[in-house]
């Protein structure tokens, strides 16, 4: 896949997955539903905060662009108080939604493979293309996460607070992978991931606590 997106046209950007919920806790799949964050997540966040805080020092050309769901802004929101960042500096990118996974949102893997047996291990066969039914495919999401990577940021650091599944995409859509290597990329919570100068670096937010120790 040609990469089309350079660090001349792109300032930094951090990524950060929106933090830990209790329907997360309780292994259902989302997608454009919300959940209450939990306890968890919420130090999940602010060690984010602390990390991104100890990276970025005093600059203050930051933004911070969220995903549309309640989990994503509830985790820029403590983002900006551990970076001091006015709320103001939040904006709403739709692109930035988790994946639609239409049918099957709200329910465990469980009971998609009762409701839907076999559908599950399709999708592993060709998880780039399968459309979930009434949702979305990594394809579809592609097509937006290019969108919003070929847009105008509105500062020379943008913390982008978005989902696993479609920080595994920009972070492929950035570095110009395959979609095959996208797919092997992942996000977990406790990690920001850095998109400069046309490289992805995984950043453990417990590391960047230790060094600001």
């Amino acid at each position: 896949m040609k990469r089309d997106f350079s660090a001349v046209t792109i300032p930094e950007i951090f990524v950060v997955r929106a933090c830990e919920t209790v329907g997360e806790r309780e292994g259902r799949q989302l997608g454009y539903l919300d959940s209450p964050i939990s306890a968890k997540g919420i130090e999940q966040a602010q060690a984010a905060g602390r990390a991104l805080k100890q990276i970025l020092g005093d600059q203050r050309s930051v933004c911070v662009e969220t995903s549309p769901l309640g989990r994503a802004g509830h985790t820029s929101a403590l983002l900006c108080a551990e970076l001091a960042l006015d709320p103001g500096v939040m904006s709403v990118a739709p692109e930035l939604v988790d994946c639609h996974l239409g049918a099957w949102q709200g329910l465990t893997n469980a009971q998609i493979d009762e409701r839907y047996p076999g559908e599950r291990r399709l999708r592993e066969m060709n998880k780039w293309d399968y459309v979930i039914p009434g949702g979305e495919s990594y394809a579809d999401v592609s097509r937006r996460v290019r969108q919003w990577l070929a847009g105008p940021r509105r500062a020379q650091v943008t913390v982008a607070v978005t989902h696993r599944m479609v920080s595994r995409i920009l972070q492929g859509c950035y570095a110009g992978l395959a979609p095959e290597d996208t797919l092997r990329r992942t996000h977990e919570q406790g990690r920001l991931y850095r998109l400069r100068e046309g490289r992805v670096e995984e950043i453990p937010c417990d590391a960047a606590r230790s060094r600001a120790n």
